[in-house]
Formats: C-alpha cells, sequence, structure tokens
C-alpha cells in the first residue's frame, strides 16, 4: 500500500532553505524559473517538529558526530569516573561505528561521518560499555602503562603491534546488534559505508517543493543602527543583503506501508507503522524549515491537502501539472488557480490511465474553490481527511475492518 501526500502552500516573504550564497534555493522547471525548498530541509523540520517528537519519545532517531558524549553520560549517570569513562567511550564508538578525532579547540570527539542512530541503539551501545566497563577500563590502563614503557625506552611502536585496548573495544563491539524502531529512521532511511549491515531502505521519498509559478528573486538591503552611536555621527553600524521571494509551492510525499512494516523499518509493528503514517502527515501540514524565520516569519500553513491511498500500482506526483506556470486570474488568485490545476490534472491523469488500485482518496482547501474531478472527494477539514485516510489504511482489500 502506498500513501500519498500532495500539500499547496503559499509562503509570504521569505529564504526558508538558502544555497551557499545565501539566497533561496531554485531551479528550472516547464522551462521557467521556480523557487524551490530541498527535500532534506522539510525531512529535517517534520522530525524535529513537536508533533513528531511529542508522538514519538523513545522511538526517535538521533543524528549526531558526537556519540561518544551520549555513552559517557550513561557511563558517569552509573557512577564512573568521567576521566576513565571518556577515552573508554571513545574506544568502543570508534570499534562499533566509526573513528574519529578530538576536537584540539573543544576537546570534544567526533566521529568522521555523521551517524544516525536510534534511541534505543544509543542505549543498547551504553548497556554494552557499562557491562564490559571493568574490562575495557583493565584493558586501557595495560595499554597506557605499556605505551609509556616503550617510550622512555625509545622503542617505536610496530604497525603490526596489537594495541589490547582496541582489540578489547572491538571484541565489546561484537556485541551491538543494530535493531531500531525509531520511526524517523523507519521512514527516511539510514546508509553508512563503513557498516552497511545497519542500512535501512527509507519507506518515505520525499519530492523537492517546487513553485507552482514562476518565481523572480529579491534582495533585501538592511542595516542596523549603533546605539552607542553620537548623534551627530550618521550611517549605519552595518549593512547586509539576503534573498528572499514569495511562492506558492508544491509538495509531495509518498510513504510504502509494506517497506515500513519490512523487517529492517519496523519489522511488523502494525500500531506504529499506522502510527507513524498518522503523525507524519500531521508534521507536514505543520513543519516548515527555519531559514530566515526570526526575521521574516514566514508561517504560513498550506491551503490545500489531498491524500490519495493506493492498495497497487505506483504513486504518482502531480508536479506536471504546474509544467506552464500557474498565474494568478481576475476571478481567481495564485492559490486558487494552482488548486484548479492540481484538480483538472488528476482529471487527465486518472482519464488516460485510470483510477484502478486507489482505495481511496479525500482533499480540503481553505479558498473556495469548484472541483471538478475530486469534488466527490472533497472534505471540511484536516481533521476528517486524516480520519478518511487513516480508515482506508486500515480497512484490508476484502472489505472488512482491520
Amino acid at each position: 500500500m502506498q500513501v500519498e501526500l500532495h500539500l499547496l502552500q503559499n509562503v509570504a516573504p521569505s529564504c526558508l532553505n538558502r544555497d551557499d550564497t545565501n539566497t533561496p534555493k531554485d531551479c528550472e522547471f516547464g522551462g521557467h524559473r521556480r523557487a524551490r525548498i530541498s527535500s532534506q530541509a522539510f525531512k529535517r523540520a517534520i522530525r524535529l517538529s513537536p508533533v513528531f517528537k511529542d508522538a514519538f519519545q523513545g522511538n526517535s532517531g538521533i543524528r549526531t558526530k558526537r556519540l561518544e558524549e551520549k555513552i559517557t553520560r550513561c557511563l558517569v549517570q552509573n557512577g564512573k569516573d568521567e576521566r576513565e569513562a571518556k577515552p573508554v567511550a571513545i574506544g568502543f564508538v570508534e570499534a562499533a561505528m566509526s573513528k574519529g578525532d578530538i576536537d584540539k579547540t573543544t576537546g570534544v570527539h567526533k566521529t568522521k561521518v555523521l551517524l544516525y542512530l536510534g534511541e534505543d541503539e544509543i542505549e543498547s551501545m551504553g548497556s554494552i560499555v557499562l557491562k564490559k566497563y571493568n574490562a575495557l577500563l583493565e584493558a586501557k590502563k595495560k595499554q597506557d602503562a605499556k605505551a609509556e614503557t616503550e617510550d622512555q625506552k625509545g622503542k617505536k611502536k610496530s604497525k603490526d603491534e596489537k594495541d589490547f585496548f582496541q582489540e578489547a573495544c572491538k571484541e565489546a563491539a561484537k556485541e551491538f546488534k543494530s535493531n531500531t524502531k525509531a520511526v524517523d529512521i523507519a521512514l527516511f532511511g539510514r546508509m553508512m559505508a563503513e557498516h552497511s549491515e545497519i542500512n535501512i531502505d527509507a519507506a518515505c521519498q520525499v519530492a523537492h517543493a517546487i513553485s507552482t509559478n514562476k518565481v523572480s528573486m529579491e534582495m533585501d538591503y538592511y542595516t542596523a543602527v549603533d546605539d552607542l552611536s553620537p548623534e551627530e555621527e550618521t550611517g549605519a553600524g552595518m549593512l547586509g543583503f539576503t534573498g528572499f521571494n514569495s511562492s506558492c509551492f508544491y509538495r509531495y510525499a509518498t510513504i510504502d506501508l509494506d517497506q515500513l512494516l519490512s523487517k529492517k523499518n519496523l519489522d511488523g509493528d502494525t500500531g506504529l507503522a499506522y502510527k507513524a503514517v498518522e503523525v507524519f502527515l500531521r508534521a507536514s501540514v505543520t513543519a516548515l524549515p527555519t531559514g530566515k524565520q526570526n526575521s521574516m516569519a514566514a508561517h504560513n500553513p498550506p491551503d490545500a491537502i489531498f491524500v490519495v491511498v493506493r492498495k497497487s500500482g505506483v504513486p504518482v506526483s502531480l508536479a506536471n501539472a504546474f509544467c506552464k506556470p500557474v498565474r494568478p486570474g481576475y476571478d481567481s488568485d495564485l492559490m486558487a488557480a494552482s488548486i484548479k490545476e492540481m484538480d483538472a490534472y488528476w482529471g487527465k491523469l486518472t482519464k488516460v490511465y485510470g483510477a484502478e488500485g486507489v482505495a481511496a482518496k479525500a482533499i480540503c482547501a481553505i479558498p473556495d474553490v469548484e472541483l471538478k474531478s475530486l469534488a466527490d472527494d472533497q472534505e471540511d477539514s484536516f481533521e476528517a481527511v486524516v480520519k478518511a485516510v487513516m480508515s482506508a489504511l486500515k480497512t484490508p482489500a476484502n472489505g472488512e475492518a482491520a
């Protein structure tokens, strides 16, 4: 089963997702320049949103290079000395996950790659290190004493010489078996070249948001005044430029329920999978990237929400409804015109390919737009859309309630 989410969201002047030149990301689509927000920006906004985090406390992932800090904190909370615990934690992290370096400025150990681990996986690592702590600490002390003796004798360590502490960490790391119920990892996947056995295929695909309209980038020239400058002194304390635009975005995402329920994702936990779908829908509607929000406050929710549940077939993006840029007309604004284009395109699409495999569909919109293709699927509220989708999702193919 597939769940498709189609959103139309008109955003006030903003710079929610910028490139290396400090201007909003853009792209060419249908031969015209469009505003763009990357899928990564939306995925991060979704998984860090209060809606998502509150729903999955203990079942979410952490993306970090500072895993050693979490392991060290676990050891200290269990009565271990921090000065001794830190090198033990570092040794285990490097053996189990990835080599790293200690930042000379902060003294913080960071892995070379950005890890994405479930809270349950990190807790499991902490338990393993705690159980093996005395043996690991003893191996560390022996290795340090051996290194000090060799240094005093002027001996040069051979490349083939065994590092007992490293070997002890590798042995302890063998006890770690990757198994997470982190919902965001199950949805968005995980890839680690060093440990392909912990890779997880994403159950959710998220498209880059693109504007339905042709966009022109604009520049904001801003200044700041020095409050303590004398009255006779003119001029600003600083000045700068930042790019922005205002666009009506088409957003698209799809969730493969079968993949979400697979062994490496949520391992057949249907209750958690259904909850994941519902919370994803709710978080997608409320979450926005945070770029420049303190100075622009573009808190604009979607004006149209369209969800499709497919029991068979492949997911379909409706982006081509906007291949020709939408323009506001004398009788409709940009959002209303975009909704009409999406509605019309759905009608043409199903006329050519049919609607076989579509188990349910529901749409709600803030503008008062007369729909043609989706008139029978229009709901009064987002809550009604969610209810219709979840009901269809939990109903088996034979039509009997789950």
